[in-house]
């Protein structure tokens, strides 16, 4: 394989960057379905079309979809859960590339989870340059005169589940099946989904919630052929991508790969412009080149002694 002459560092960031940026092509996709359903008959829906395609590949190329490691498998999968319901389940009230900004803090939790309970030693480059990827993701989210409202804490809280399940990834799991991640994950959230549907069906909400945030609090909703079609294409960009980001985070130490991840504002805000004429403002457009500048930074940084011992394991 090409990418096997480089460096685990240097797989795990071009599968991080290569994953989140199909994640920001196939989260704009999301907004076409997202008036028809709930968050949780979103996620059931694509499951179910997801996890037929993770056990075909796994036929293919002779994966398993069963975890060997089921304890770290499970507590993974209940943060990264928690991350994704919180996050798609905003995305309907702010836009996309603000609750993307949101749920990029993750690199800042990275850290302060690393150093408090791995004890990890973090370079003064890493952490210059997770201060000026924060700073472009505040350019990019701009809060209000008001603060910070409800909506816009969920992203960040959905940052802090996802470092975690980052950093639980690279830390236990580096020797299980991508596949038996991926497929952990999307029975998971497939469940939540089905659950939380069924019971905003069976014990609805007051209207004035359902009216101010359809896509977190409506119940079951009849479905057209196109919704599948449209279901077909997210569950197959958002399998892919999550392949790739899973197999980055079994290669590459936490604290180094989640500035990748900060690609994701470029790869969303590009496709918001393609699809929905969203144009970035200057401020914004400074707050990207920021996230940019942060990421070389990290490239350019000297891996740590420990570091080169952990990836010779792998």
């Amino acid at each position: 394989m090409l990418l096997e002459k480089f460096t685990p560092a240097t797989r795990g960031a071009i599968l991080l960057v290569s994953g989140i940026s199909i994640f920001g092509f196939s989260d704009n996709l999301t907004l076409l379905v997202s008036d028809q359903v709930s968050v949780g008959q979103f996620h059931f829906s694509r499951s179910l079309i997801a996890m037929f395609m993770v056990f075909g590949l796994g036929r293919v190329f002779g994966l398993s979809v069963i975890p060997k490691y089921w304890k770290p498998i499970l507590i993974r999968t209940f943060f990264m859960v928690t991350s994704m319901l919180l996050f798609f389940g905003v995305m309907p009230m702010m836009p996309i590339a603000e609750a993307g900004a949101g749920l990029f803090t993750s690199p800042i939790f990275v850290l302060i989870f690393s150093t408090i309970f791995f004890k990890e030693r973090i370079g003064w480059r890493r952490i210059a340059a997770v201060i000026i990827g924060s700073c472009g993701v505040l350019l990019v989210l701009q809060p209000g005169a008001d603060g910070f409202t409800f909506y816009q804490i969920m992203p960040m809280m959905a940052g802090a589940c996802y470092a975690l399940g980052s950093i639980i990834t690279y830390r236990y799991l580096r020797d299980e099946s991508p596949l038996a991640i991926l497929m952990s994950f999307i029975v998971s959230i497939g469940l939540c989904g089905f659950l939380i549907t069924t019971l905003l069906t069976l014990f609805p909400v007051a209207t004035d919630l359902v009216e101010q945030a359809p896509f977190l609090f409506m119940g079951w909703q009849s479905v057209d052929g196109m919704f599948w079609l449209w279901m077909l294409i997210i569950a197959a960009l958002s399998s892919c991508a999550l392949s790739l980001m899973t197999r980055a985070y079994q290669l590459t130490l936490t604290s180094y790969a989640a500035v990748f991840e900060y690609a994701y504002l470029i790869s969303v805000g590009l496709f918001s412009w393609l699809f929905w004429g969203i144009v970035p403002n200057g401020m914004s457009s400074i707050g990207i080149l920021l996230i940019i500048f942060a990421g070389v930074i990290i490239v350019l940084a000297p891996q740590q002694p420990n570091e080169e011992k952990l990836y010779t394991a792998v």
